[in-house]
């Protein structure tokens, strides 16, 4: 049933593990089995273990497969967040959490808005989204007084309302923990197996170490970390050995998902990447499969026809692509709403056949923009194929637009194009 790597992460008995999983290896499988496994042995009651999951849709997940296995309901499996508003609501005397109320993305604009409207002029025409970009960079280089003023305004506001954000919930959680109200909440919670670790952050990461878990599995794949514009960062899952020495290893390397050939396809653009684990990808599915590059030219190629030529072939076939502003592209072309999606809203899924879109809604902000992310989300979308993938890219390159400067991962046209093009730039 397990593989060699699975039974050894299952039948381990070391307190700290760190399991790096690549795309389609059974990871949650793998987690499922490891409390299958502590059950059967009664090692750590289910009472007293929390296990972290991504999502929500990660968490439903998760629970109905350990339904189906017959295991106990008495795990508590949720969100980082919501197991801290849980903690908060329950254990923490300071607030009156049940009466707060998560802050919803339109009514926080129209707050801000109001707070930043004696600024209109030194802030001119940058949308807030913008500005608060990256931990709000462009705010702060605008005024870091201004900055820190808002923030102690707006932070004052949602208390004096009862609302709350999710960041707020890890920086009070934070807080709590440093109180003597935390032993109960470290007392009861001994063991933790935290899913995506990759995509957490410095704040969840000390969360974890003032716990003090007796038990630690984190399971995760740098190479999958793709949410930098939430303040994740691959850093904690990198440097989990620094945190903890005693942690041991372990690697789930062989790709249920994809056949070979889009294996070997998908690694391409990780390889200038020089901040990651090494880690070999076995194919467990011998068959080819089929990859293919299709050069999109804006008048004598109409890339709606590649999809209509491969949903006549498969009916699910899905198109992935960088930003939604490029999926309601498609979807205003004709492609139904329910076969294109961003590479976000992909992750964790697989589909037989994907047309994944190179050739517009990548980032063109040079300054602002972290090119091995963007590497790693092209990988996140290329992984999510199982059987067919098909990688549309621009037929005219322009060196300088980071898209053109991962197709060249994948032709050796535009990649000698663009050298020439540097060459002569240079000269």
């Amino acid at each position: 049933m397990w593989s060699e790597e699975q039974k050894s992460i299952i039948e381990s008995n070391h307190p700290i593990k760190q399991v790096i999983a690549g795309a389609g290896s059974g990871k949650t499988a793998t987690m499922v089995g490891l409390l299958e496994e502590r059950e059967k042995v009664k090692s750590i009651p289910p009472e007293n273990t929390l296990v972290v999951t991504f999502t929500k849709k990660a968490t439903h997940e998760f629970k109905e497969r350990c339904r189906k296995k017959g295991l106990s309901s008495a795990y508590h499996i949720s969100t980082f967040h919501a197991f801290c508003y849980f903690a908060l609501k329950h254990y923490d005397n300071s607030k009156n959490w049940s009466l707060y109320k998560l802050l919803a993305e339109s009514k926080k604009w129209e707050i801000i808005k109001k707070f930043l409207n004696p600024l209109q002029f030194e802030i001119g025409g940058i949308p807030f989204p913008i500005l608060f970009k990256n931990g709000a960079k462009h705010f702060q280089e605008l005024s870091l007084e201004k900055y820190e003023s808002f923030q102690t305004s707006f932070q004052l506001w949602k208390n004096q309302n009862y609302y709350f954000e999710y960041d707020d919930l890890i920086f009070d959680f934070l807080k709590f923990l440093d109180s003597e109200s935390a032993d109960v909440v470290k007392n009861k919670w001994k063991t933790l197996i935290i899913d995506e670790f990759q995509d957490t952050d410095e704040d969840q990461l000390q969360i974890i170490k003032k716990m003090n878990f007796q038990s630690i599995t984190v399971v995760g794949d740098d190479w999958q970390a793709i949410y930098g514009f939430r303040g994740a960062t691959p850093k904690p899952f990198l440097e989990f050995p620094n945190h903890f020495p005693n942690v041991v290893q372990f690697f789930l390397s062989t790709n249920y998902r994809s056949k070979k050939s889009i294996i070997s396809s998908s690694l391409l653009p990780l390889k200038k990447n020089k901040e990651k684990i090494t880690k070999q990808v076995k194919s467990f599915r011998k068959e080819k499969g089929t990859f293919q590059v299709e050069r999109i030219k804006d008048l004598e190629l109409d890339p709606i026809k590649i999809w209509k030529d491969w949903y006549n072939k498969d009916s699910s076939t899905v198109i992935l692509t960088r930003s939604n502003y490029r999926k309601r592209e498609w979807i205003e072309n004709g492609v139904p709403s329910s076969q294109v999606m961003t590479i976000h809203s992909a992750k964790g899924l697989e589909f037989t056949t994907v047309l994944l879109d190179l050739v517009f809604g990548w980032s063109e902000d040079i300054e602002d923009t972290d090119e091995s992310e963007e590497r790693r989300i092209l990988y996140v979308g290329l992984s999510r194929a199982k059987d067919n993938l098909v990688l549309l890219i621009p037929d005219l390159t322009k060196p300088n637009r980071l898209a053109d400067r991962m197709s060249e991962d994948f032709s050796i046209r535009n990649r000698l194009r663009n050298r020439t093009l540097r060459w002569a730039r240079f000269w």
